[in-house]
C-alpha cells in the first residue's frame, strides 16, 4: 500500500511540476510577448493547486508511515543515515507545505484580478516560486535515492 501511495505521490508531483512550468511559460509569454489572457490563466493555477493539495494528503500519509516505521525501529540504517533520513522527511514535508501555500495564494490572485498584466505578473511570481520549490524537492529526492 505504501508503494502505491508513493507512486501516486510521485506522479502527482511530476504533473504539478509540468503544470506550474506551463503556467510560468504562459506568464512570461503574456508579459513579454503580449499573449492574450485566456481562461487557462485561472484554470491551470486551480489545477496545480488541487494537485498540490492531493500531494499534501498523500505526503502526510507517507510522512506518518515513515515516522511510525522510524519510531518502531523498522527502518534499518546506520545511525547517521537514520538522522539524515528523518531530517529529510521533515525538510521535504515543510518545503511542500510552503509550496502549497504559495500556490494557493497565486491561484487566489489569478482568480480575483481582472487586469491581464497583473494576472500574468502574479502567476509568474507565485507559480515561478512554486515550480522552483517543486523542482528543488524533486532534486532532493534524486540526490537522496539515486546518487
Amino acid at each position: 500500500m505504501r508503494e502505491l501511495i508513493l507512486i501516486v505521490h510521485i506522479v502527482a508531483s511530476v504533473i504539478a511540476a509540468i503544470i506550474t512550468g506551463i503556467i510560468l511559460v504562459r506568464a512570461i509569454l503574456g508579459l513579454y510577448r503580449g499573449m492574450p489572457l485566456t481562461k487557462a490563466e485561472v484554470r491551470l493555477p486551480l489545477v496545480a493547486t488541487i494537485l498540490l493539495y492531493g500531494q499534501f494528503v498523500l505526503g502526510t500519509i507517507l510522512f506518518i508511515l515513515y515516522m511510525l516505521e522510524f519510531g518502531s525501529g523498522q527502518v534499518n540504517m546506520y545511525q547517521d543515515q537514520m538522522v539524515k533520513g528523518r531530517f529529510w522527511a521533515v525538510e521535504h514535508f515543510i518545503l511542500m507545505v510552503f509550496t502549497l501555500v504559495i500556490s494557493h495564494i497565486g491561484w487566489l490572485f489569478a482568480k480575483n484580478n481582472h487586469t491581464p498584466r497583473l494576472i500574468f505578473k502574479k502567476n509568474f511570481l507565485y507559480f515561478g516560486i512554486a515550480c522552483a520549490m517543486i523542482l528543488t524537492s524533486m532534486l532532493m529526492n534524486v540526490v537522496r535515492y539515486v546518487l
